[in-house]
């Protein structure tokens, strides 16, 4: 019998490596209206009826008690070109806006221009799963925008191949 006791995290961690993701940045205004941005670790989508989405943020990352605290925050789905942005908000300079082209959305959350796709989420739930947190929230506003989505596999960007295009068209 397999226990959790004999998975090592680092192994669940290469794993989940082999399994393809977008790149999904997340972005909140605080009480104070400071910006707030970070990858999100997981992002998914929980129903239709109502319009729920689920994003994961480690418990140790600084912006966590901006997000938990958020009653709106958006979620933006980088498109392929957009490596650098995921790397800014995956870094130490993650709430740093300038050189950024922004527009404003609901209670000032700053919405990233020019990606995949924008969704408007307002807060339903917070629950602690582990070392991370798990923000399960309603989709108000979504708007998809041009070109194919950023994807991450094994530790690298990538986009979809040309055959994956044409499939999916």
């Amino acid at each position: 019998m397999i226990t959790a006791a004999t998975v090592y995290p680092s192994s669940v961690r290469d794993a989940m490596a082999h399994w393809p993701t977008g790149i999904a940045v997340l972005t909140a205004a605080d009480q104070d209206g400071w910006w707030w941005g970070c990858t999100a670790d997981s992002f998914g989508p929980v129903s239709t009826r109502p319009p729920l989405i689920s994003v994961c943020v480690d418990r140790q990352h600084r912006c966590r008690p901006a997000f938990t605290a958020a009653d709106v925050f958006a979620v933006n789905v980088l498109r392929a070109g957009q490596e650098d942005l995921a790397r800014h908000f995956a870094g130490p300079r993650a709430c740093d806006f300038d050189d950024i082209a922004v527009e404003h959305g609901i209670d000032d959350v700053p919405l990233l221009c020019d990606v995949a796709v924008r969704m408007e989420c307002r807060t339903t739930n917070v629950v602690t799963a582990g070392d991370h947190v798990m923000l399960i929230a309603e989709v108000v506003r979504v708007r998809t925008g041009p070109g194919e989505p950023l994807v991450y596999l094994r530790r690298h960007f990538r986009t979809l191949s040309r055959r994956d295009r044409l499939a999916a068209a």
